[in-house]
């Protein structure tokens, strides 16, 4: 890590276990007092299934951003509230937490783990209920704006390539999709009934369905 930093390479880290978190940012710790420009490399946090408010209040500091895979919501969610019990099931991928502590956050799928389908990860942070319907954590969740960013020009941010991709607007790559309804007025219960109607890379149509 510390020869990543002297060469300001991006290092991201996959941190399932809050162990695996706390070695993450211990070590990058670690390195910013040698490298006190850490933080412009922008360290990322793959998962971050189980980080806990603590490690989260360090993560600004650093740069970090977490990317959840709040997929584990919905297909694990009741599994994590047996396993690791209410409190600390009910706070696994704590989108809302990072947030509020300003923490910037992107989602993202594990595919083949589960199917590549971000309208299922961006149901899943704003409601995050299990495959059995029952509730994993409501405090955590966010709005539908805020998972729309996540998925945009937060993603765009967390790979420096905010002044290129990321939002609508002149100068930018045309990088974009059209979706079925509007997903800002929509229930947001029904977010994972969206479907993409076209895609569009660098304004050309790669897909119309």
């Amino acid at each position: 890590m510390r020869l990543a930093a002297s060469q300001s390479r991006q290092v991201i880290a996959h941190c399932n276990g809050d162990a695996a978190s706390e070695q993450f940012i211990t070590a990058m710790e670690a390195v910013q007092a040698d490298h006190p420009d850490l933080a412009e490399q922008r360290p990322v946090m793959i998962h971050a299934q189980t980080v806990r408010a603590d490690q989260l209040d360090r993560m600004p500091g650093l740069g970090m951003t977490a990317s959840f895979f709040c997929g584990h919501v919905y297909y694990w969610g009741d599994v994590h509230l047996r396993n690791l019990g209410p409190e600390r099931g009910r706070f696994i991928s704590p989108a809302r937490a990072a947030l509020d502590r300003g923490v910037g956050i992107t989602l993202h799928q594990d595919a083949p783990v589960t199917p590549p389908d971000m309208t299922l990860s961006l149901w899943a942070a704003v409601n995050r209920v299990s495959r059995s319907d029952r509730p994993v954590g409501l405090d955590q969740r966010i709005t539908t704006w805020e998972a729309l960013r996540a998925v945009t020009s937060g993603a765009a941010y967390q790979y420096g390539e905010e002044g290129e991709k990321g939002r609508i607007a002149p100068g930018l790559r045309a990088d974009l999709i059209v979706v079925s309804e509007d997903p800002l007025t929509m229930n947001p219960a029904r977010l994972r009934e969206l479907r993409v109607e076209t895609t569009i890379k660098d304004g050309v149509v790669v897909y119309s369905a």
